[in-house]
């Protein structure tokens, strides 16, 4: 079977995880993909470790590199500025997460990339929007995004994810973004319509998606529930006699299945407790009957 992006050259100025992690997906739908890395040193990530694989390449970087060949150009060199220009006029699509001004300092600039080649769509990954300098670190992020506000046990510290989950969405956003372009093409016309900024922050808020809503709706902060749920109820952590076990109610329907099967028959003839809305209003009689 013929990958659905055969034939598409993507030009790869990303490094660390949200740009290569873009990248990866493109080459991943069968792209073309080419990685710029910095002569000498390469993508950082190449020495994030231990662990290192037999060639010496870290876990890290190989997490989000597959499917790519690389090459190693040294931005302030005029014939290497001059070999990137070149490989950006045959590209279909190009991927930076340079802060704002450093290609243009180079005389790369995208919207002139973009006027030389019609076929080519632009998109830079940063950590605050277009018109922001800052570096974009996915802890940094998390916390002005108020993801670690509503992480972690209740009265406890605010807690980041265990991966670099904004990393990963924006990654994943710019992506879908690219695709969207890609198939759209034929309608964006001009280099500012071709020209693509995902943000981790936009892709973080956007993230919190229940959350946000129910701040809207209800007016209230949103605040930590652990291993429990804002909305539904039970839907957690609980302990067992021999190990921690997670029960997860989505539906009316299944809370009489799962009060049957813990032999819990009392908590499904309560009215009460029939519809969710009441279970959460009833949320620590609910889950203390469960942990008993």
């Amino acid at each position: 079977m013929v990958p659905p992006l055969a034939g598409i050259r993507v030009l790869d100025l990303t490094r660390v995880l949200a740009g290569p992690l873009c990248t990866m997906m493109l080459g991943d739908f069968g792209a073309d993909v080419l990685k710029i890395e910095r002569r000498g040193t390469g993508d950082e990530t190449r020495g994030w470790g231990p662990p290192f694989n037999d060639r010496g390449e870290s876990a890290y970087y190989l997490a989000v590199n597959r499917n790519k060949l690389s090459v190693a150009l040294d931005l302030d060199d005029a014939d290497d500025r001059t070999l990137l220009r070149s490989l950006a006029a045959g590209a279909h699509v190009a991927v930076d997460n340079f802060r704002p001004g450093t290609l243009e300092r180079r005389g790369l600039d995208p919207a002139g990339l973009l006027e030389s080649n019609p076929d080519l769509v632009w998109c830079t990954l940063t950590g605050f929007g277009a018109a922001s300098a800052r570096p974009g670190y996915d802890f940094v992020v998390q916390a002005e995004s108020g993801w670690m506000a509503i992480t972690g046990e209740a009265a406890g510290m605010p807690m980041k994810m265990g991966v670099a989950l904004a990393d990963v969405l924006a990654g994943k956003d710019a992506a879908v973004t690219v695709l969207a372009a890609l198939a759209g093409r034929n309608r964006l016309r001009t280099a500012e319509e071709r020209r693509l900024i995902v943000s981790l922050t936009h892709s973080a808020t956007s993230a919190l998606v229940n959350v946000a809503q129910n701040a809207l709706v209800s007016g209230e902060e949103p605040v930590r529930w652990g291993n429990a749920h804002p909305n539904l109820v039970p839907y957690q952590l609980f302990l067992a006699a021999d190990r921690p076990i997670v029960i997860a109610v989505g539906s009316d329907q299944q809370w009489i299945a799962c009060c049957r099967a813990i032999g819990r028959e009392d908590l499904a003839e309560d009215p009460g407790l029939a519809s969710n809305a009441g279970r959460v209003g009833r949320r620590a009689e609910v889950a203390s009957a469960i942990a008993d």
